[in-house]
């Protein structure tokens, strides 16, 4: 099974209460496959979600639900409401249509009754990446009207979302793991946001170990082609026998440099026998540098 199907798994082991049952049903339905005169039908890779869809539709509205299951190639879970009449009842009791197909508040009681409506529609057209490679969460949405009321619903309880469109559908996505984070805790699954949290956590720590050890690795590789420049320049000064007839403050930091071959600027001032501060010997070996370059 993937993350998502185990996220899917957990939602929907929660215990509804009776106030939320309809709100839930309500979410499954809106954002299913199918919701139509012609067809009421849903499909996911997540036997558990098929299950609850059948289980709330035959409880609320005494509907006959008949599951199918694909292949061994496709093993995704069908679920469909195969009776016209039972389609009509379905569809009458939730006033859909009336409403241009837009949300019907008349579900949410409460808060925790929208709460169950978005666990109810993420079941249904959900998917999330696995936070270990990626921050993502997508709502698939065939109506426009219902992508931006989705939106809005969202935003009502901390989680900010943005709205795409994919092929002639609608896609409403999260990329933010905070507000993940949020989405998680609303749909109630507390442990797997907890899990994200210390997910967020590590990735973190490691992208900036990850930047220290690359800038360390950039300033490392910087001091060992200075450092060889600068030697090759104090070395031909030398074997031209020139060296000595410079101020004493280039001979000491060409001795200096030559000691101490592998060693940083800062390291170099604190081996020096004289108080000399960074920007000081550097000058002084881009001073030998820029002879050497002048004699060649």
């Amino acid at each position: 099974m993937s993350f998502c199907s185990d996220i899917k798994a957990e939602l929907t082991a929660i215990r509804v209460s009776r106030c939320c049952t309809s709100a839930l049903t309500y979410g499954l339905l809106l954002f299913s496959r199918a919701f139509s005169i012609k067809k009421i039908a849903m499909q996911s890779e997540t036997q558990d979600v098929v299950r609850l869809y059948s289980n709330l539709i035959e409880r609320n509205y005494g509907a006959q639900v008949k599951i199918t299951v694909g292949d061994s190639k496709n093993t995704n879970y069908r679920a469909e409401v195969p009776s016209e009449a039972d389609r009509l009842k379905i569809l009458a009791s939730v006033d859909f249509g009336i409403s241009d197909g837009k949300i019907s508040h008349e579900f949410f009681n409460r808060a925790c009754c929208e709460a169950a409506f978005v666990r109810g529609a993420f079941l249904a057209c959900g998917q999330m990446s696995d936070p270990s490679v990626s921050y993502r969460v997508d709502f698939s949405v065939k109506n426009e009207a219902l992508a931006y009321e989705l939106r809005e619903i969202l935003a009502r309880h901390s989680v900010a979302a943005n709205i795409s469109t994919r092929g002639k559908g609608f896609v409403v996505y999260i990329k933010r793991s905070e507000m993940i984070i949020n989405l998680l805790a609303l749909m109630g699954a507390s442990a797997r946001s907890l899990e994200l949290i210390e997910t967020t956590i590590m990735k973190d720590a490691n992208n900036k170990t990850n930047r220290v050890f690359n800038c360390d690795g950039a300033n490392i590789k910087k001091t060992i082609e200075a450092s060889f420049k600068q030697r090759k320049a104090i070395e031909y000064l030398i074997k031209r026998e020139m060296l000595q007839g410079l101020p004493q403050e280039l001979i000491d930091a060409a001795n200096l440099r030559l000691k101490y071959p592998e060693a940083s600027l800062k390291e170099l001032c604190k081996n020096s026998p004289d108080s000399i501060t960074v920007s000081g010997l550097n000058h002084r070996l881009k001073k030998l540098i820029e002879i050497y370059n002048d004699l060649k």
